[in-house]
């Protein structure tokens, strides 16, 4: 920032320097000009080897004082962390570096801050992806927010969180690898209330599984995923109907996962190695290969997906 005044949101933006990603989204951010630029900063956090991108973004922070550029040794999904060291709103909102700003999200945002600034509840902002929510819910306790977060839990993009309560995390806490926004998303289980913002701001830009993360895909999923939500349930965070609940529905994401990639050998950048003891932890990897298999069966042979589980039932 030009100036010495805090700003109201904090934008930040992880990235491997992708110029054909990033640079739409900055556009997405900088055509809003209905927004003062001192009520916000935007700050991209590059952990990327990309010279182009390096010279083309501080071109790109020269004309915009209220951009910051910094660069990481932090590789993966723990770019994402550091981002949020830097950040200096009262409020920081994730933004992937490959999903473009609806015009009106930064306002949206900043009016979300001003209204609730005092109270600071939680919020996650799930961008329509909720189906059984229509526009925001409200809930008293974590465990019902984490029930009705679902799987999308383990989506860093709907990542919205207050400054104060970041600051709460211990200097030393080592975020997950693979999920680190949840160490932030799960850290606040007192609140007296949770909010999840289902409605649609943002826009991702189409990119292939063929180019996406090179991390074990059943591990992340089927190991790494759940074993944060049984650390909720041992501490008592959450209920065990919670737990079994979210649990569940990842499995049937686990189950799509499976198909597109393992069966149907779709491209993707993921690694698939060691999926049999992977899925042998917290689910049955045969049980989610039938699945799978009677899930496809039911495509070709166009069934309801209610007679593939009375088929599965009666096997």
């Amino acid at each position: 920032m030009s100036d010495n005044t805090t700003p109201l949101l904090s934008i930040c933006i992880p990235t491997n320097g992708i110029i054909e990603l990033i640079f739409p989204v900055l556009d997405s951010i900088y055509a809003q000009n209905d927004v003062e630029q001192n009520l916000f900063e935007v700050v991209v956090m590059d952990n990327g080897e990309n010279s182009e991108f390096k010279t083309k973004i501080k071109d790109f922070a020269n004309k915009h004082s209220n951009l910051v550029y910094k660069e990481t040794d932090y590789k993966g999904f723990l770019n994402e962390s550091e981002s949020y060291k830097v950040a200096q709103g009262i409020f920081i909102k994730f933004i992937n570096h490959r999903t473009k700003l609806f015009p009106g999200a930064i306002q949206y945002f900043i009016d979300f801050i001003r209204n609730n600034e005092t109270e600071k509840p939680c919020v996650y902002f799930s961008n329509g992806v909720i189906k059984q929510i229509k526009g925001v819910a409200e809930y008293s306790d974590f465990d019902s927010y984490v029930k009705n977060l679902r799987v999308w839990s383990s989506w860093s993009t709907g990542m919205g969180f207050w400054k104060e309560d970041f600051d709460r995390i211990p200097k030393d806490a080592e975020f997950n690898e693979l999920y680190p926004h949840t160490t932030i998303l799960f850290n606040e289980k007192k609140k007296s209330k949770y909010i999840i913002d289902n409605t649609v701001l943002l826009d991702e830009i189409p990119v292939s599984h063929a180019n996406k993360g090179r991390y074990n895909l059943f591990y992340a999923f089927g190991i790494e995923y759940p074993g944060i939500l049984s650390d909720l349930l041992r501490s008592n965070s959450i209920s065990k109907k919670t737990f079994l609940s979210v649990k569940k529905e990842n499995q049937k994401f686990l189950i799509g996962l499976y198909l597109d990639f393992v069966i149907l050998k779709h491209p993707c950048s993921y690694d698939l190695s060691e999926r049999k003891e992977s899925l042998n932890v917290f689910y049955n990897y045969n049980k989610i290969k039938a699945f799978a298999i009677i899930h496809l069966c039911g495509r070709v042979l166009k069934f309801p997906f209610r007679c593939v589980k009375r088929i599965i039932r009666r096997g």
